[in-house]
Formats: structure tokens, C-alpha cells, sequence
């Protein structure tokens, strides 16, 4: 059963390297299913042969850290967002103690690097296609890439996740090609591998991860350097001198070949201008409203259009993510969860750190062999980890499946490096290995139910907006209406229904008919509402309904809760704008939608704006005034 969960874990990693690769859930529910069978499998053996024992104080940061994020998480103020915190955090806890334990032979772990291999390869062929002209292509029809052309993302949507990817797969693969015990023919193919990495980081054009590479770089060549001096002093030199010419020249080369593309990158976003410090602000702003234990789990997707910064251009669109790691954990989880991060990593970096030391001191004078599966991943592991902090500085790859997951193996990898000694074996805590499974097996058990009642729900719901491009309403409505139905709880599904049937109403429908499906939409964004209640855009779509249903005081009381989560933005101003206008109080009209002309944040260029409800406005008015003098002339000519 051992060996089968393990089979199971690698293509769960497989299935959700090749679709866990946005911060939505919908292509990561295959992936969590697998991942959550193989624990499953695996908590019920119950007792597995491990190669080697963890360190207990690892996995009791990693339990701390675990347990914090899903009680925030459970106590989210928008519960529908937080569960893509917590369908990842439970498939990461499931994969740490998957590599901690049964995968802790170095064999299994090698195999998570082949499969990690056969993923690079899959991610830059896809980006070939992209460099090709197709950079919209995406592995599942009917769906579309939607990040801008000019940067590759192969199977990501987010050029800059790509390069996260690769990056823990480049600093992996170093350790491998150096000091695995494998054939010089596998050396050779690594090494071409990795030079191919780097050429597809270039071709993302991500600065962050560009610079996540030079900082982990550097920690492997330090370390590298470090452990060939205690262990063949000889060497030392020699390896310092050909390392130096092959990283300056593989630096120059990169810088070369990208130059020209980075330099029209700098041009159109310098540094100094990044919109990524207003965000900053408003995360900051949302941090400060609870600073310790934060305001919920992804409640930033609100949150940073509550706190948007007054000096970010008007055009520019919301950010659902802080592109800060740290300040997306402290506006989300405040002090409390920054503290537990802080204390996971440094726990971990010290235990792979003192696996070279031991390594070092009893391992290579023992055996006098530099050879080591587990020296290498521990090398590698601990470099990936230090350029991914590095580029988490400046992105959210943290928030993508299949780079968290491949955050938490690493992780893994470091809390169980592979120690043999006595004089470095850590000491164990009471109680904690038996509360390890006892979680885990409520984890794999989450995941594949969760995969079965919330996968379904979004896969009808992706199959209505698919229909909806395609003009299919009817059917749309059924897909959605399901989706609603297996999943009630869902505030996006619900205000996606409601919207949807708002949209149905036709010119010719009969009074009884129309009556009905307003009611409906009533109920659908209602309950959109009371399970959201931080969305604007839930609240001016129920808004929108109880204008339809007749009701105009309680549509007034929902566009002002709107213009209270979104207080910069023009659609609430416009939308109080077209109550009025409905209602045929002209001149409180004609002041909003001036108002809605000021707001720090506009709307995006080809949808509708505050300018062309006021000219619908002026045309409208027109239109009475003419009708009045026509029919004031014609009292007169009686």
C-alpha cells in the first residue's frame, strides 16, 4: 500500500504541474483528489517505513502553522475565497508529510525530480508555442491564457509563476547533476536541462525571478563551496575557478540574449514606477485594520478595493493579490501567521543546514564519498527555498497550487534530509507523530471530498460560461442553476446565477414571466450578499434586480454599502446615478454621474462609463422637454 500511495502522490504532483498553475481552484481539483487519495492510503497503512527520521521540531512548526491558516481560513469573513487557501494549505500538509515520510528513500525523492523534469519539459514546449505566436494556448479547450503577449507562461497563466516553477526545478536539478549518485550520461542531460530552465526564466522576464536566481545561486555556491572545503579540501580551488567562469559566462550569455527584451520591459514599467507599491499601500491599510491575526484568509480580493490607494493611476484595474507575500500574510493573517512563517522556514533551513554539518563531520569520513542523493536535494532544496523567499518579496506564487505544493516537498526534503547519527538525531516530542496522522488523515479526507462536491460545482460553472460565450443561455442556466445547487454556500456562484438570469430577461417576455425570474434574481444576489457581504459588485447587481422588482428604497440601501466597499471606484457612483435615473430624479442623476467623473478609479476603457449614462441622461432629458414644449404648443392652439 506503500509503494501505491506513493504512485498516486507523484501523479497527483503530475496532474496538478500540469493544471494546478492559476490561484482559482477549478483545474486543481483532479490534482487535490490524487493527493488526497495517496495520503489517504498512506495514513491507513498507519505505520510506513521511513528511510530516516524527521525533525520532530519541523513538523511541529509546520502543524503550528498548519492549524493558524485553517482556523483563519474556517473564520473567513468571505468564506468562499478562503477555501482556495485551504484546499492548498490541506494538499501542501499532505504532500510535506508524503515526503517527510513514505517518500523519504532517496529513490521515491528522485523520482519527484523526474517528475518535476518531465513537467520543465512539458512547460517549455508550451512556451515555444507561445514565443510562436499562441500566447493564448491553454491545455484544457474552450479555455483561454488572459495574461498580456510578449512574456512566455507555458502551462501558467502568470509568466512570473512559471519562473518560480523553474526555479525550484533548476536548483533541484544543480544538486542532482553535482553530487547524485548517477550516470555521467544523466549529468549531461541535466545540465542541458537546467541551461534550459534558465533560457525560459529569461524568456518570462520576471525581475523578481531573476533575482530569486542570483540570491539562491549564490546560497548554493556558498554551500557548495563550503562543503567541498570540509570535506576534499583539494578540489576546493579548482572547483572555485571552473564555478566562477561557468556561472559568469552562463550570467553573460542570459544577460545577452535577454537584453533587449528586459531593457523594453524596464522602459514600459521601470522599476521606480511599479504598481506593485500601491498595492503595497493597500495591503498595508488592510493590515492595520487588524494587525494581529489579520482580517481572513484571501480577504485581500476584497480588501485591496476597500483600501485601493488614492494615487494609483485611474485606469488601472484591482489586484486581487498584494504581490507580497509577507504583506499578503500580514494583511491576511497578521503578526500571528508572519511570526509562524518566519519560524517554519528558519526551522527548516537549520535542519538542512545541519545535515551538511553532519555530513561533513561523520557521513564523508566514513564513507570518503562526495556521492549523495540526499547532500544533493538537501544543497538543492535549501537554495530553491532561499530564491523563492527572495522572489515571494515581489509576487504571489505562493497562491498557485502547483508551486505551493512544490514549496511544501522541499520543505519536506529539509525536515527529513536523510541523518544517520546519534549526535545529530533530533529529539523527539511526545505525542505530536500520532497528532501528524491523526491531521493528516482529516486532510486527505477534506481534499477528496471537496474535490467531489466543490470540483463538481465549478466544473458545471465553467461549462455555463463556456455556453455563455457561445450564446447558449438556456443551457447556461441550467449549468448554473446545478452548480448553485451542489454547492450553496458558494457567494460567487450565486451572484453569477443572479446575474445570468437578470440577463435572460427578454423585450418580449410576458409580465408573469418577467416577474418571476426578477424574483428569482432577487433571491440568488440576496443570498450572494449575506454570504459576501464585502463584494461591491454583488451589492450593485442586487441593486440593479430590486430597481427591476419595484423595490427602490432597499436597491438605495444596497448602492450604498457599495459606495462603502468601494469608496474610489466609479461604478457604485454611476450605478446610484442610474437608480435615480430610473426613478426620474433627474438632477441627483446628473450629480453622480459628474461625481462618478471623478473617482479615483475608472472603469476599463470599452465597457460603460460614467460619461455615456450622462449623455443617456442629456438625450433623455432632451427628449421630455421637446415632448413637453410640443404638447404645451398644442394647449396653446386650442
Amino acid at each position: 500500500m506503500q509503494k501505491l500511495s506513493l504512485i498516486l502522490f507523484l501523479l497527483g504532483l503530475f496532474v496538478t504541474g500540469l493544471l494546478g498553475t492559476e490561484t482559482r481552484l477549478l483545474f486543481f481539483w483532479p490534482g487535490c483528489a490524487l493527493i488526497g487519495l495517496a495520503g489517504l492510503i498512506a495514513v491507513l497503512r498507519w505505520k510506513l517505513r521511513v528511510s530516516f527520521q524527521p525533525s520532530d521540531w519541523c513538523l511541529l512548526t509546520v502543524l503550528g502553522l498548519a492549524g493558524y491558516v485553517g482556523w483563519r481560513a474556517w473564520v473567513s469573513p468571505v468564506e468562499v475565497y478562503a477555501r482556495e487557501d485551504g484546499a492548498i494549505l490541506l494538499a501542501c500538509f499532505v504532500a510535506y508529510l508524503m515526503t517527510v515520510t513514505a517518500a523519504s528513500h532517496p529513490k521515491w525523492r528522485l523520482g519527484i525530480v523526474c517528475v518535476l523534469l518531465v513537467l520543465v519539459a512539458g512547460n517549455l514546449t508550451a512556451g515555444w508555442l507561445n514565443f510562436l505566436g499562441r500566447w493564448d494556448f491553454h491545455l484544457v479547450p474552450g479555455f483561454v491564457r488572459s495574461f498580456a503577449p510578449g512574456r512566455i507562461g507555458g502551462f501558467f497563466n502568470n509568466p512570473n509563476h512559471l519562473a518560480a516553477f523553474l526555479s525550484f526545478a533548476a536548483f533541484l536539478s544543480t544538486g542532482v547533476m553535482l553530487f547524485a549518485r548517477i550516470h555521467i550520461a544523466s549529468r549531461l542531460l541535466l545540465g542541458f536541462g537546467i541551461l534550459s530552465m534558465l533560457a525560459g526564466t529569461a524568456l518570462t522576464i520576471s525581475r523578481a525571478a531573476m533575482l530569486g536566481f542570483a540570491v539562491g545561486g549564490g546560497v548554493f555556491v556558498l554551500l557548495t563551496l563550503w562543503t567541498v572545503w570540509r570535506t576534499k579540501r583539494p578540489l576546493f580551488k579548482w572547483l572555485l575557478l571552473g564555478g566562477g567562469v561557468i556561472v559568469a559566462l552562463t550570467g553573460a550569455v542570459l544577460y545577452k540574449v535577454n537584453e533587449e527584451s528586459m531593457l523594453t520591459r524596464q522602459l514600459a514599467t521601470p522599476l521606480g514606477e511599479d504598481m506593485r507599491t500601491h498595492i503595497w499601500r493597500a495591503a498595508l491599510a488592510q493590515h492595520a485594520e487588524s494587525p494581529w491575526i489579520g482580517a481572513g484568509s484571501r480577504m485581500f480580493y476584497e480588501g485591496g478595493i476597500t483600501h485601493r490607494d488614492p494615487e494609483t493611476p485611474a485606469q488601472t484595474g484591482d489586484s486581487l493579490f498584494a504581490h507580497n507575500e509577507y504583506l499578503q500574510t500580514l494583511a491576511d493573517y497578521g503578526w500571528t501567521g508572519l511570526a509562524l512563517v518566519v519560524l517554519v522556514v528558519f526551522a527548516h533551513l537549520m535542519n538542512g543546514i545541519r545535515f551538511l554539518r553532519w555530513f561533513a563531520a561523520e557521513k564523508f569520513p566514513a564513507t570518503g564519498m562526495l556521492g549523495s542523493n540526499s547532500l544533493a536535494l538537501t544543497l538543492g532544496s535549501i537554495a530553491a527555498l532561499v530564491a523563492t523567499l527572495v522572489h515571494a518579496a515581489f509576487e504571489f506564487h505562493g497562491h498557485v497550487a502547483a508551486i505551493a505544493i512544490l514549496g511544501a516537498i522541499v520543505l519536506g526534503l529539509l525536515a527529513n534530509p536523510g541523518v544517520e547519527s546519534d549526535v545529530f538525531k533530533s529529539r523527539r516530542i511526545w505525542g505530536l507523530r500520532f497528532l501528524m496522522k491523526i491531521v493528516m488523515l482529516a486532510a486527505s479526507a477534506a481534499m477528496i471530498g471537496g474535490a467531489a462536491i466543490f470540483g463538481m460545482a465549478d466544473g458545471y460553472a465553467a461549462i455555463a460560461q463556456v455556453q455563455n460565450k457561445r450564446g447558449e443561455t438556456e443551457k447556461a442556466l441550467g449549468n448554473l442553476a446545478r452548480a448553485v445547487e451542489i454547492d450553496p454556500r458558494n457567494a460567487a456562484l450565486a451572484y453569477q446565477h443572479g446575474l445570468a438570469l437578470m440577463e435572460s430577461i427578454k423585450p418580449g417576455m410576458t409580465e408573469e414571466k418577467y416577474r418571476r425570474t426578477v424574483d428569482a434574481s432577487v433571491t440568488e444576489l440576496t443570498r450572494a450578499t449575506l454570504l459576501n457581504p464585502h463584494n461591491y459588485l454583488h451589492q450593485l447587481a442586487l441593486a440593479d434586480a430590486l430597481d427591476a422588482a419595484g423595490k427602490t428604497d432597499a436597491a438605495m440601501g444596497a448602492i450604498q454599502r457599495a459606495l462603502t466597499l468601494a469608496p474610489l471606484y466609479e461604478e457604485p457612483r454611476m450605478s446610484l446615478g442610474m437608480h435615480y435615473h430610473r426613478l426620474g430624479k433627474f438632477e441627483e442623476a446628473e450629480f453622480a454621474y459628474l461625481w462618478a467623473g471623478q473617482a479615483k478609479a475608472l472603469n476599463h476603457a470599452g465597457t460603460t462609463n460614467w460619461l455615456d449614462n450622462y449623455r443617456q441622461l442629456l438625450r433623455h432629458t432632451a427628449i421630455l422637454a421637446e415632448r413637453e414644449r410640443a404638447a404645451r404648443n398644442a394647449a396653446q392652439s386650442r
